[in-house]
């Protein structure tokens, strides 16, 4: 793993190839987001292996993110890349204390980490589920969590692992206000909490959003 004790996330030439990719073929709106400095913690739903390109595509700085090992491990031709860009690959649904910890050491570093806290991607019920890795960072680090919401893409299928990068969209990132915590409540009960509140902000963003179409 790349140490977290620097700036992480792609270069600037990456992101400038990654931004001509995400807004030329799939059609991702041209307006930035402009991120605060310091820390911070996105978090948003997860439709497919294309959404941390199109959220990279949409803000102004350097994004590192939580990744399935699975993945880390079977693309192993592309590891390199995954760990120059301060990929930290997670056991979904299991023991992740040194991802954790790696996690928390890149957003006290002064980076973005990017996590999908449902812990899949394309879930069989859309933000059913919330795991609280998000709020624990958040509470650890004291870093703002900042809600997204990606749609216009061609989810995952858990068999076509490389059809929603080749094929067409009209990508859409929608990126929200900090999310308020509730810092009275400890423990497990405030991790419920927090966890409850960054579901809510998430499918708040979802409102109004155009459903996708075979017609795009």
């Amino acid at each position: 793993m790349t140490s977290p004790n620097h700036k992480l996330g792609p270069s600037m030439l990456l992101r400038r190839i990654n931004r001509c990719f995400c807004r030329g073929w799939h059609r991702l709106s041209k307006h930035e987001h402009r991120l605060p400095a310091g820390p911070v913690i996105l978090v948003g739903n997860h439709l497919c292996g294309l959404d941390p390109l199109l959220l990279q595509a949409s803000v102004n700085r350097p994004i590192s993110f939580l990744m399935a090992r699975e993945y880390y491990q079977k693309l192993s031709h592309l590891r390199r890349g995954f760990d120059a860009v301060g990929a930290i690959p997670v056991n979904p649904g299991g023991a992740n204390r040194q991802a954790l910890r790696l996690a928390i050491e890149v957003v006290q570093s002064g980076n973005v980490l990017c996590l999908f806290p449902e812990g899949a991607a394309n879930p069989p019920i859309p933000l059913h589920r919330i795991m609280p890795g998000a709020a624990l960072i958040a509470r650890e680090t004291g870093a703002p969590l900042i809600p997204f919401r990606v749609s216009g893409v061609w989810p995952f299928d858990h068999i076509h692992m490389w059809r929603p990068f080749y094929r067409r969209c009209r990508a859409k990132i929608i990126i929200g206000e900090p999310i308020a915590l509730n810092q009275e409540n400890t423990g497990k009960q405030g991790l419920h909490d927090d966890s409850k509140s960054i579901r809510h902000a998430i499918l708040q963003l979802g409102k109004n959003q155009a459903t996708f179409t075979d017609s795009q």
